[in-house]
């Protein structure tokens, strides 16, 4: 460590279901490199699942420590909820092109469309729960962690943001934010219901830029923000609208922060303490912009041991470009032009 620059960043990361392995591979690359340290971090649906289990590890074992939490988690969960959708029917009908196709877990979503979760799960069965409670202690988040944690939720009665902070994290929060209406029944906490926070904070950045003290933001995305092509057919408009849905949030707050920085600069906001927490702010993005396009909606819920891999490896890859290109701008200016992006 001696003689080493040492950043410390903050992280904002995105939910997208068994897609959140790119995140664990790009937090495991950030993890391998002592040159970065982590202060406060928000996440949504799986982004605050790996949020939890990085605090959670480094609290408890440190760099070390957090990595074999994250592999733990996941490994369990390609291992475990593999078996849901697997079997002689699965593999025979598997598109050997294109592994994200499950027959039988086509078939349970097709239902939903139909049926709400309190009818086609009245025990209200969820096993990411059992295996999140099982690998998280969360004691650790809650008093002396190593880390600030802001975690979203949407609040079903009113549509606000609910933040749960490290005092506040608890089974029920992490369930909360990871909540798929459709899918899974409303998580109530203290009387009030909440469903997936990604409809209201995909992530959440403004809890980093006002709790927290260091100006660099590394937001991790793993919905594209861009498509290349025009979405014409059935699969491909739903895997639009879906991206689009849960980016909406991350795209109003995106171009309120970079609006207001572009103000700032010209001298248009008058200059007060807010203002100038806002114009230190430095934004970094990194996106998964190759596997996400590649596959359909559906495949968020895919958890083969492979699929789950292939998103790891491309996390780690895509995090060890954008450290040897941008870790020099971190500390001094944004890596990525908020203005054309967003505004």
């Amino acid at each position: 460590m001696n003689g080493k620059t040492i950043k410390v960043i903050n992280l904002a990361l995105q939910g997208g279901g068994s897609h959140g392995a790119f995140t664990w591979g790009v937090l495991e690359r950030f993890l391998d490199d002592e040159r970065i340290e982590f202060e406060g971090i928000s996440g949504t649906s799986s982004g605050a699942i790996n949020a939890a289990t990085l605090a959670y590890g480094l609290a408890t074992g440190g760099r070390e420590g957090a990595k074999a939490a994250l592999r733990k988690l996941w490994e369990r969960v390609a291992n475990e909820f593999s078996d849901i959708f697997s079997g002689p029917f699965y593999m025979s009908m598997l598109n050997l092109f294109n592994d994200a196709e499950h027959p039988a877990l086509d078939a349970y979503l097709s239902l939903t469309k139909t049926f709400s979760p309190y009818h086609l799960n009245p025990m209200d069965m969820n096993p990411l729960r059992d295996l999140v409670a099982e690998s998280i202690d969360f004691k650790y988040l809650q008093k002396d962690c190593p880390v600030k944690l802001f975690i979203a939720a949407t609040h079903v009665r009113t549509g606000k943001l609910k933040i749960f902070e490290n005092q506040e994290l608890s089974i029920d929060a992490l369930m909360a934010s990871a909540c798929l209406p459709s899918i899974h029944r409303a998580v109530e906490i203290d009387g009030e219901s909440y469903w997936d926070g990604g409809f209201a904070g995909n992530p959440p950045v403004f809890p980093l830029i006002f709790n927290c003290k260091h100006k660099d933001i590394v937001i991790v995305l793993i919905h594209p923000l861009e498509i290349t092509e025009m979405p014409v057919t059935a699969d491909e408009i739903q895997q639009r609208t879906s991206d689009l849905s849960f980016n909406t949030a991350f795209l109003r707050e995106m171009r309120a922060i970079a609006f207001s920085k572009k103000m700032i600069d010209k001298d248009w906001m008058p200059s007060g303490k807010l203002e100038g927490r806002m114009n230190e702010i430095n934004i970094h993005i990194i996106q998964d912009q190759a596997l996400s396009s590649q596959y359909n909606s559906r495949s968020r819920y895919n958890t083969l041991p492979s699929f789950i891999k292939l998103f790891h490896r491309e996390g780690y890859a895509a995090a060890d470009v954008w450290l040897e290109e941008n870790f020099g701008r971190l500390g001094k200016k944004s890596s990525v032009d908020l203005a054309a992006m967003f505004c």
